[in-house]
């Protein structure tokens, strides 16, 4: 929903990062989205993301939706520098903005004399420049002194914004930073700089997966007020996908749990603590360690998702288990308002 975070949680291997890959539609190969829809609401009217061509959504990647991934150094090309790998975002996706502050630099310059004469001829190059950056005519004019210097401009822009989005993510002396390589960055700095990608053009939806797994508390909590904030400051929405509750409960206005690959119950976040109704979620709560209770874990494996289980997945481990549920998979269900479960209990 507009401006929530919703919580993905479940064990390794359920299935979360999956999903998140599969609303940008970039599952990897050999894996391949086989059926279904995935909605989006844009600008007020739902767009179905598997109906569209790879132009139109590398267009909606970053600028509508952006992904953190859960290791930053994976993310980051170690042959560029951070301001080198914000800026490509920026330039993708902000270009016109900063064409018209490339332009603007460079008319101040020309009115002051240090850009030199601007003929009536690189006039008209600079209003083409102006309504169409990337037109094949400016390639072939490339030699022209002023799209040199206008190209220069450019890039100094595209730094500049890049600096700023490092002092939003509170990194100090971004100045340095902006010029420094993925090997030089600390594990909560590469992080910082992986979520200033992701918000360089303030998206609709930011999907987090799991992006304080490799990092120390201390950075932890750091990054999730961090994000917290960002959410707050952009009006973005949040899928934040995790295995730990504890986060759950910090940052997540609504949850879904997941389990061997299906969504098994959907609710708030008060709601999924304080209620929780599929046997599944109840034993992930009862899991959790707490001082001077015994430790509880949940018996048995999780399933091969290549041979499932019939039936309901969760049978094989489930203490409620039912005939049914071992011949027949249930359907999500509203079993309270706004709480869905997928279970025979509540059916």
């Amino acid at each position: 929903k507009k401006g929530e975070t919703l919580g993905v949680v479940g064990e390794t291997g359920c299935g979360k990062s999956v999903t998140g890959l599969s609303v940008l539609v970039l599952v990897p190969p050999p894996g391949r989205i086989e059926g279904g829809k995935i909605f989006f609401n844009p600008k007020g009217k739902p767009v179905d993301l598997l109906s569209l061509n790879e132009a139109i959504l590398r267009r909606i990647r970053g600028q509508y939706i952006s992904m953190v991934f859960q290791d930053p150094r994976s993310a980051l090309n170690p042959v560029y520098t951070a301001g080198d790998q914000i800026a490509e975002v920026l330039l993708h996706h902000r270009r016109k903005e900063l064409v018209q502050r490339a332009l603007e630099r460079i008319s101040k310059e020309t009115e002051v004399g240090k850009a030199g004469f601007l003929s009536g001829y690189h006039e008209k190059v600079l209003q083409k420049m102006l309504k169409n950056p990337n037109a094949l005519i400016l390639l072939i004019l490339s030699k022209i002194p002023i799209i040199k210097r206008y190209k220069g401009i450019l890039n100094e822009e595209a730094k500049k914004e890049a600096i700023n989005m490092l002092k939003i993510m509170r990194i100090p002396d971004p100045e340095r930073v902006v010029d420094m390589y993925p090997h030089e960055l600390s594990g909560g700095m590469a992080q910082r700089v992986v979520i200033a990608m992701g918000l360089a053009c303030n998206p609709g939806i930011l999907i987090a997966d799991e992006p304080t797994t490799n990092l120390d508390v201390t950075v932890q909590l750091q990054i999730l007020h961090l994000i917290k904030e960002l959410k707050e400051k952009f009006a973005s929405s949040i899928v934040y996908v995790t295995h730990d509750m504890g986060v759950i409960a910090e940052m997540c206005d609504r949850v879904a749990v997941m389990y061997a690959g299906n969504v098994v119950e959907i609710a708030s976040a008060v709601e999924i603590f304080k209620n929780p109704l599929h046997p599944y979620t109840q034993a992930l709560l009862e899991s959790i360690p707490t001082p001077g209770k015994p430790f509880k874990s949940i018996e048995g494996i999780v399933p091969s998702l290549i041979n499932p289980p019939i039936g309901c997945r969760f049978n094989d481990r489930c203490s409620y288990a039912m005939e049914i549920c071992r011949k027949s998979k249930p359907k999500i269900v509203e079993a309270r308002k706004e709480h869905f479960v997928k279970c025979f209990l509540h059916q």
